[in-house]
């Protein structure tokens, strides 16, 4: 029943975040498990994640619903991000000196090795090291304010479950850009930090947009495309 559940979950997952199903449309247990030819049980376990996840919302009268998550919620979390990410890049750059550049350096050095070492747990190893990355600047911007602010978007789930409809370039391109971000840091430059988080964030935006499109109509095949390109 475990694996069913987590295939369920790993499908189910990959249509919300690239909006299959509409946001606030009802996830009936019943018809997916018709839909997907298995039991009901594992089915409620893999809903039951998904409300967990924050990717679903659960209420006695109306059921588990896909959160509300448009377009614009979607595209605003992102430029709000580049705005106020930017700015922390900012301060960091003029803060964090060669201690932060090592921190950076040596979660790059955890990304890069994710990446080449592939395997099913990619997605999942990749979203912890960029969480400590974006954190890490965070902290280094000595800014109360930037924290709270930026807390709340670092962490919305749909942006956290972006890496499970990455591609391994994708991946590359991101590390490419954290390493841009350690160099601009270890030289002191606060204009380029900012640049080079902008563009990372907007790149991200732009690619989250695309792969989304690109999971449309994902079928039951037992392992979900994420799965299946992170291994390759």
């Amino acid at each position: 029943m475990a694996i069913a559940s987590d295939k369920a979950y790993e499908l189910l997952k990959q249509r919300v975040i690239a909006g299959t199903y509409a946001p606030g449309a009802q996830l009936k247990e019943e018809h997916i498990a018709r839909e997907l030819d298995i039991s009901r049980t594992p089915i409620r376990a893999a809903l039951k994640r998904l409300v967990q996840d924050g990717l679903a919302t659960a209420d006695a009268g109306r059921g588990v619903r896909v959160s509300e998550w448009t377009e614009f919620d979607i595209q605003e979390t992102y430029e709000l991000r580049a705005l106020l990410e930017g700015h922390a890049a900012d301060l960091a750059a003029r803060r964090g000196g060669a201690e932060l550049a090592d921190r950076l350096d040596g979660l790059n050095a955890r990304m890069g090795a994710a990446i080449s070492h592939g395997g099913e747990s990619t997605a999942e190893q990749l979203q912890d090291i960029n969480a400590h990355f974006h954190r890490a600047i965070l902290e280094a911007s000595g800014s109360p304010r930037l924290r709270a602010m930026l807390a709340g978007l670092i962490d919305m789930p749909v942006v956290i479950r972006s890496h499970f409809i990455s591609r391994p370039e994708d991946f590359l391109q991101s590390l490419n850009h954290h390493r841009d971000l350690a160099a601009a840091v270890r030289a002191g430059d606060p204009e380029l930090a900012r640049q080079v988080m902008q563009v990372h964030l907007k790149v991200a935006a732009h690619r989250f947009q695309q792969r989304r499109s690109e999971f449309t109509g994902a079928q039951w095949t037992g392992a979900t495309p994420a799965r299946r390109r992170a291994g390759e």
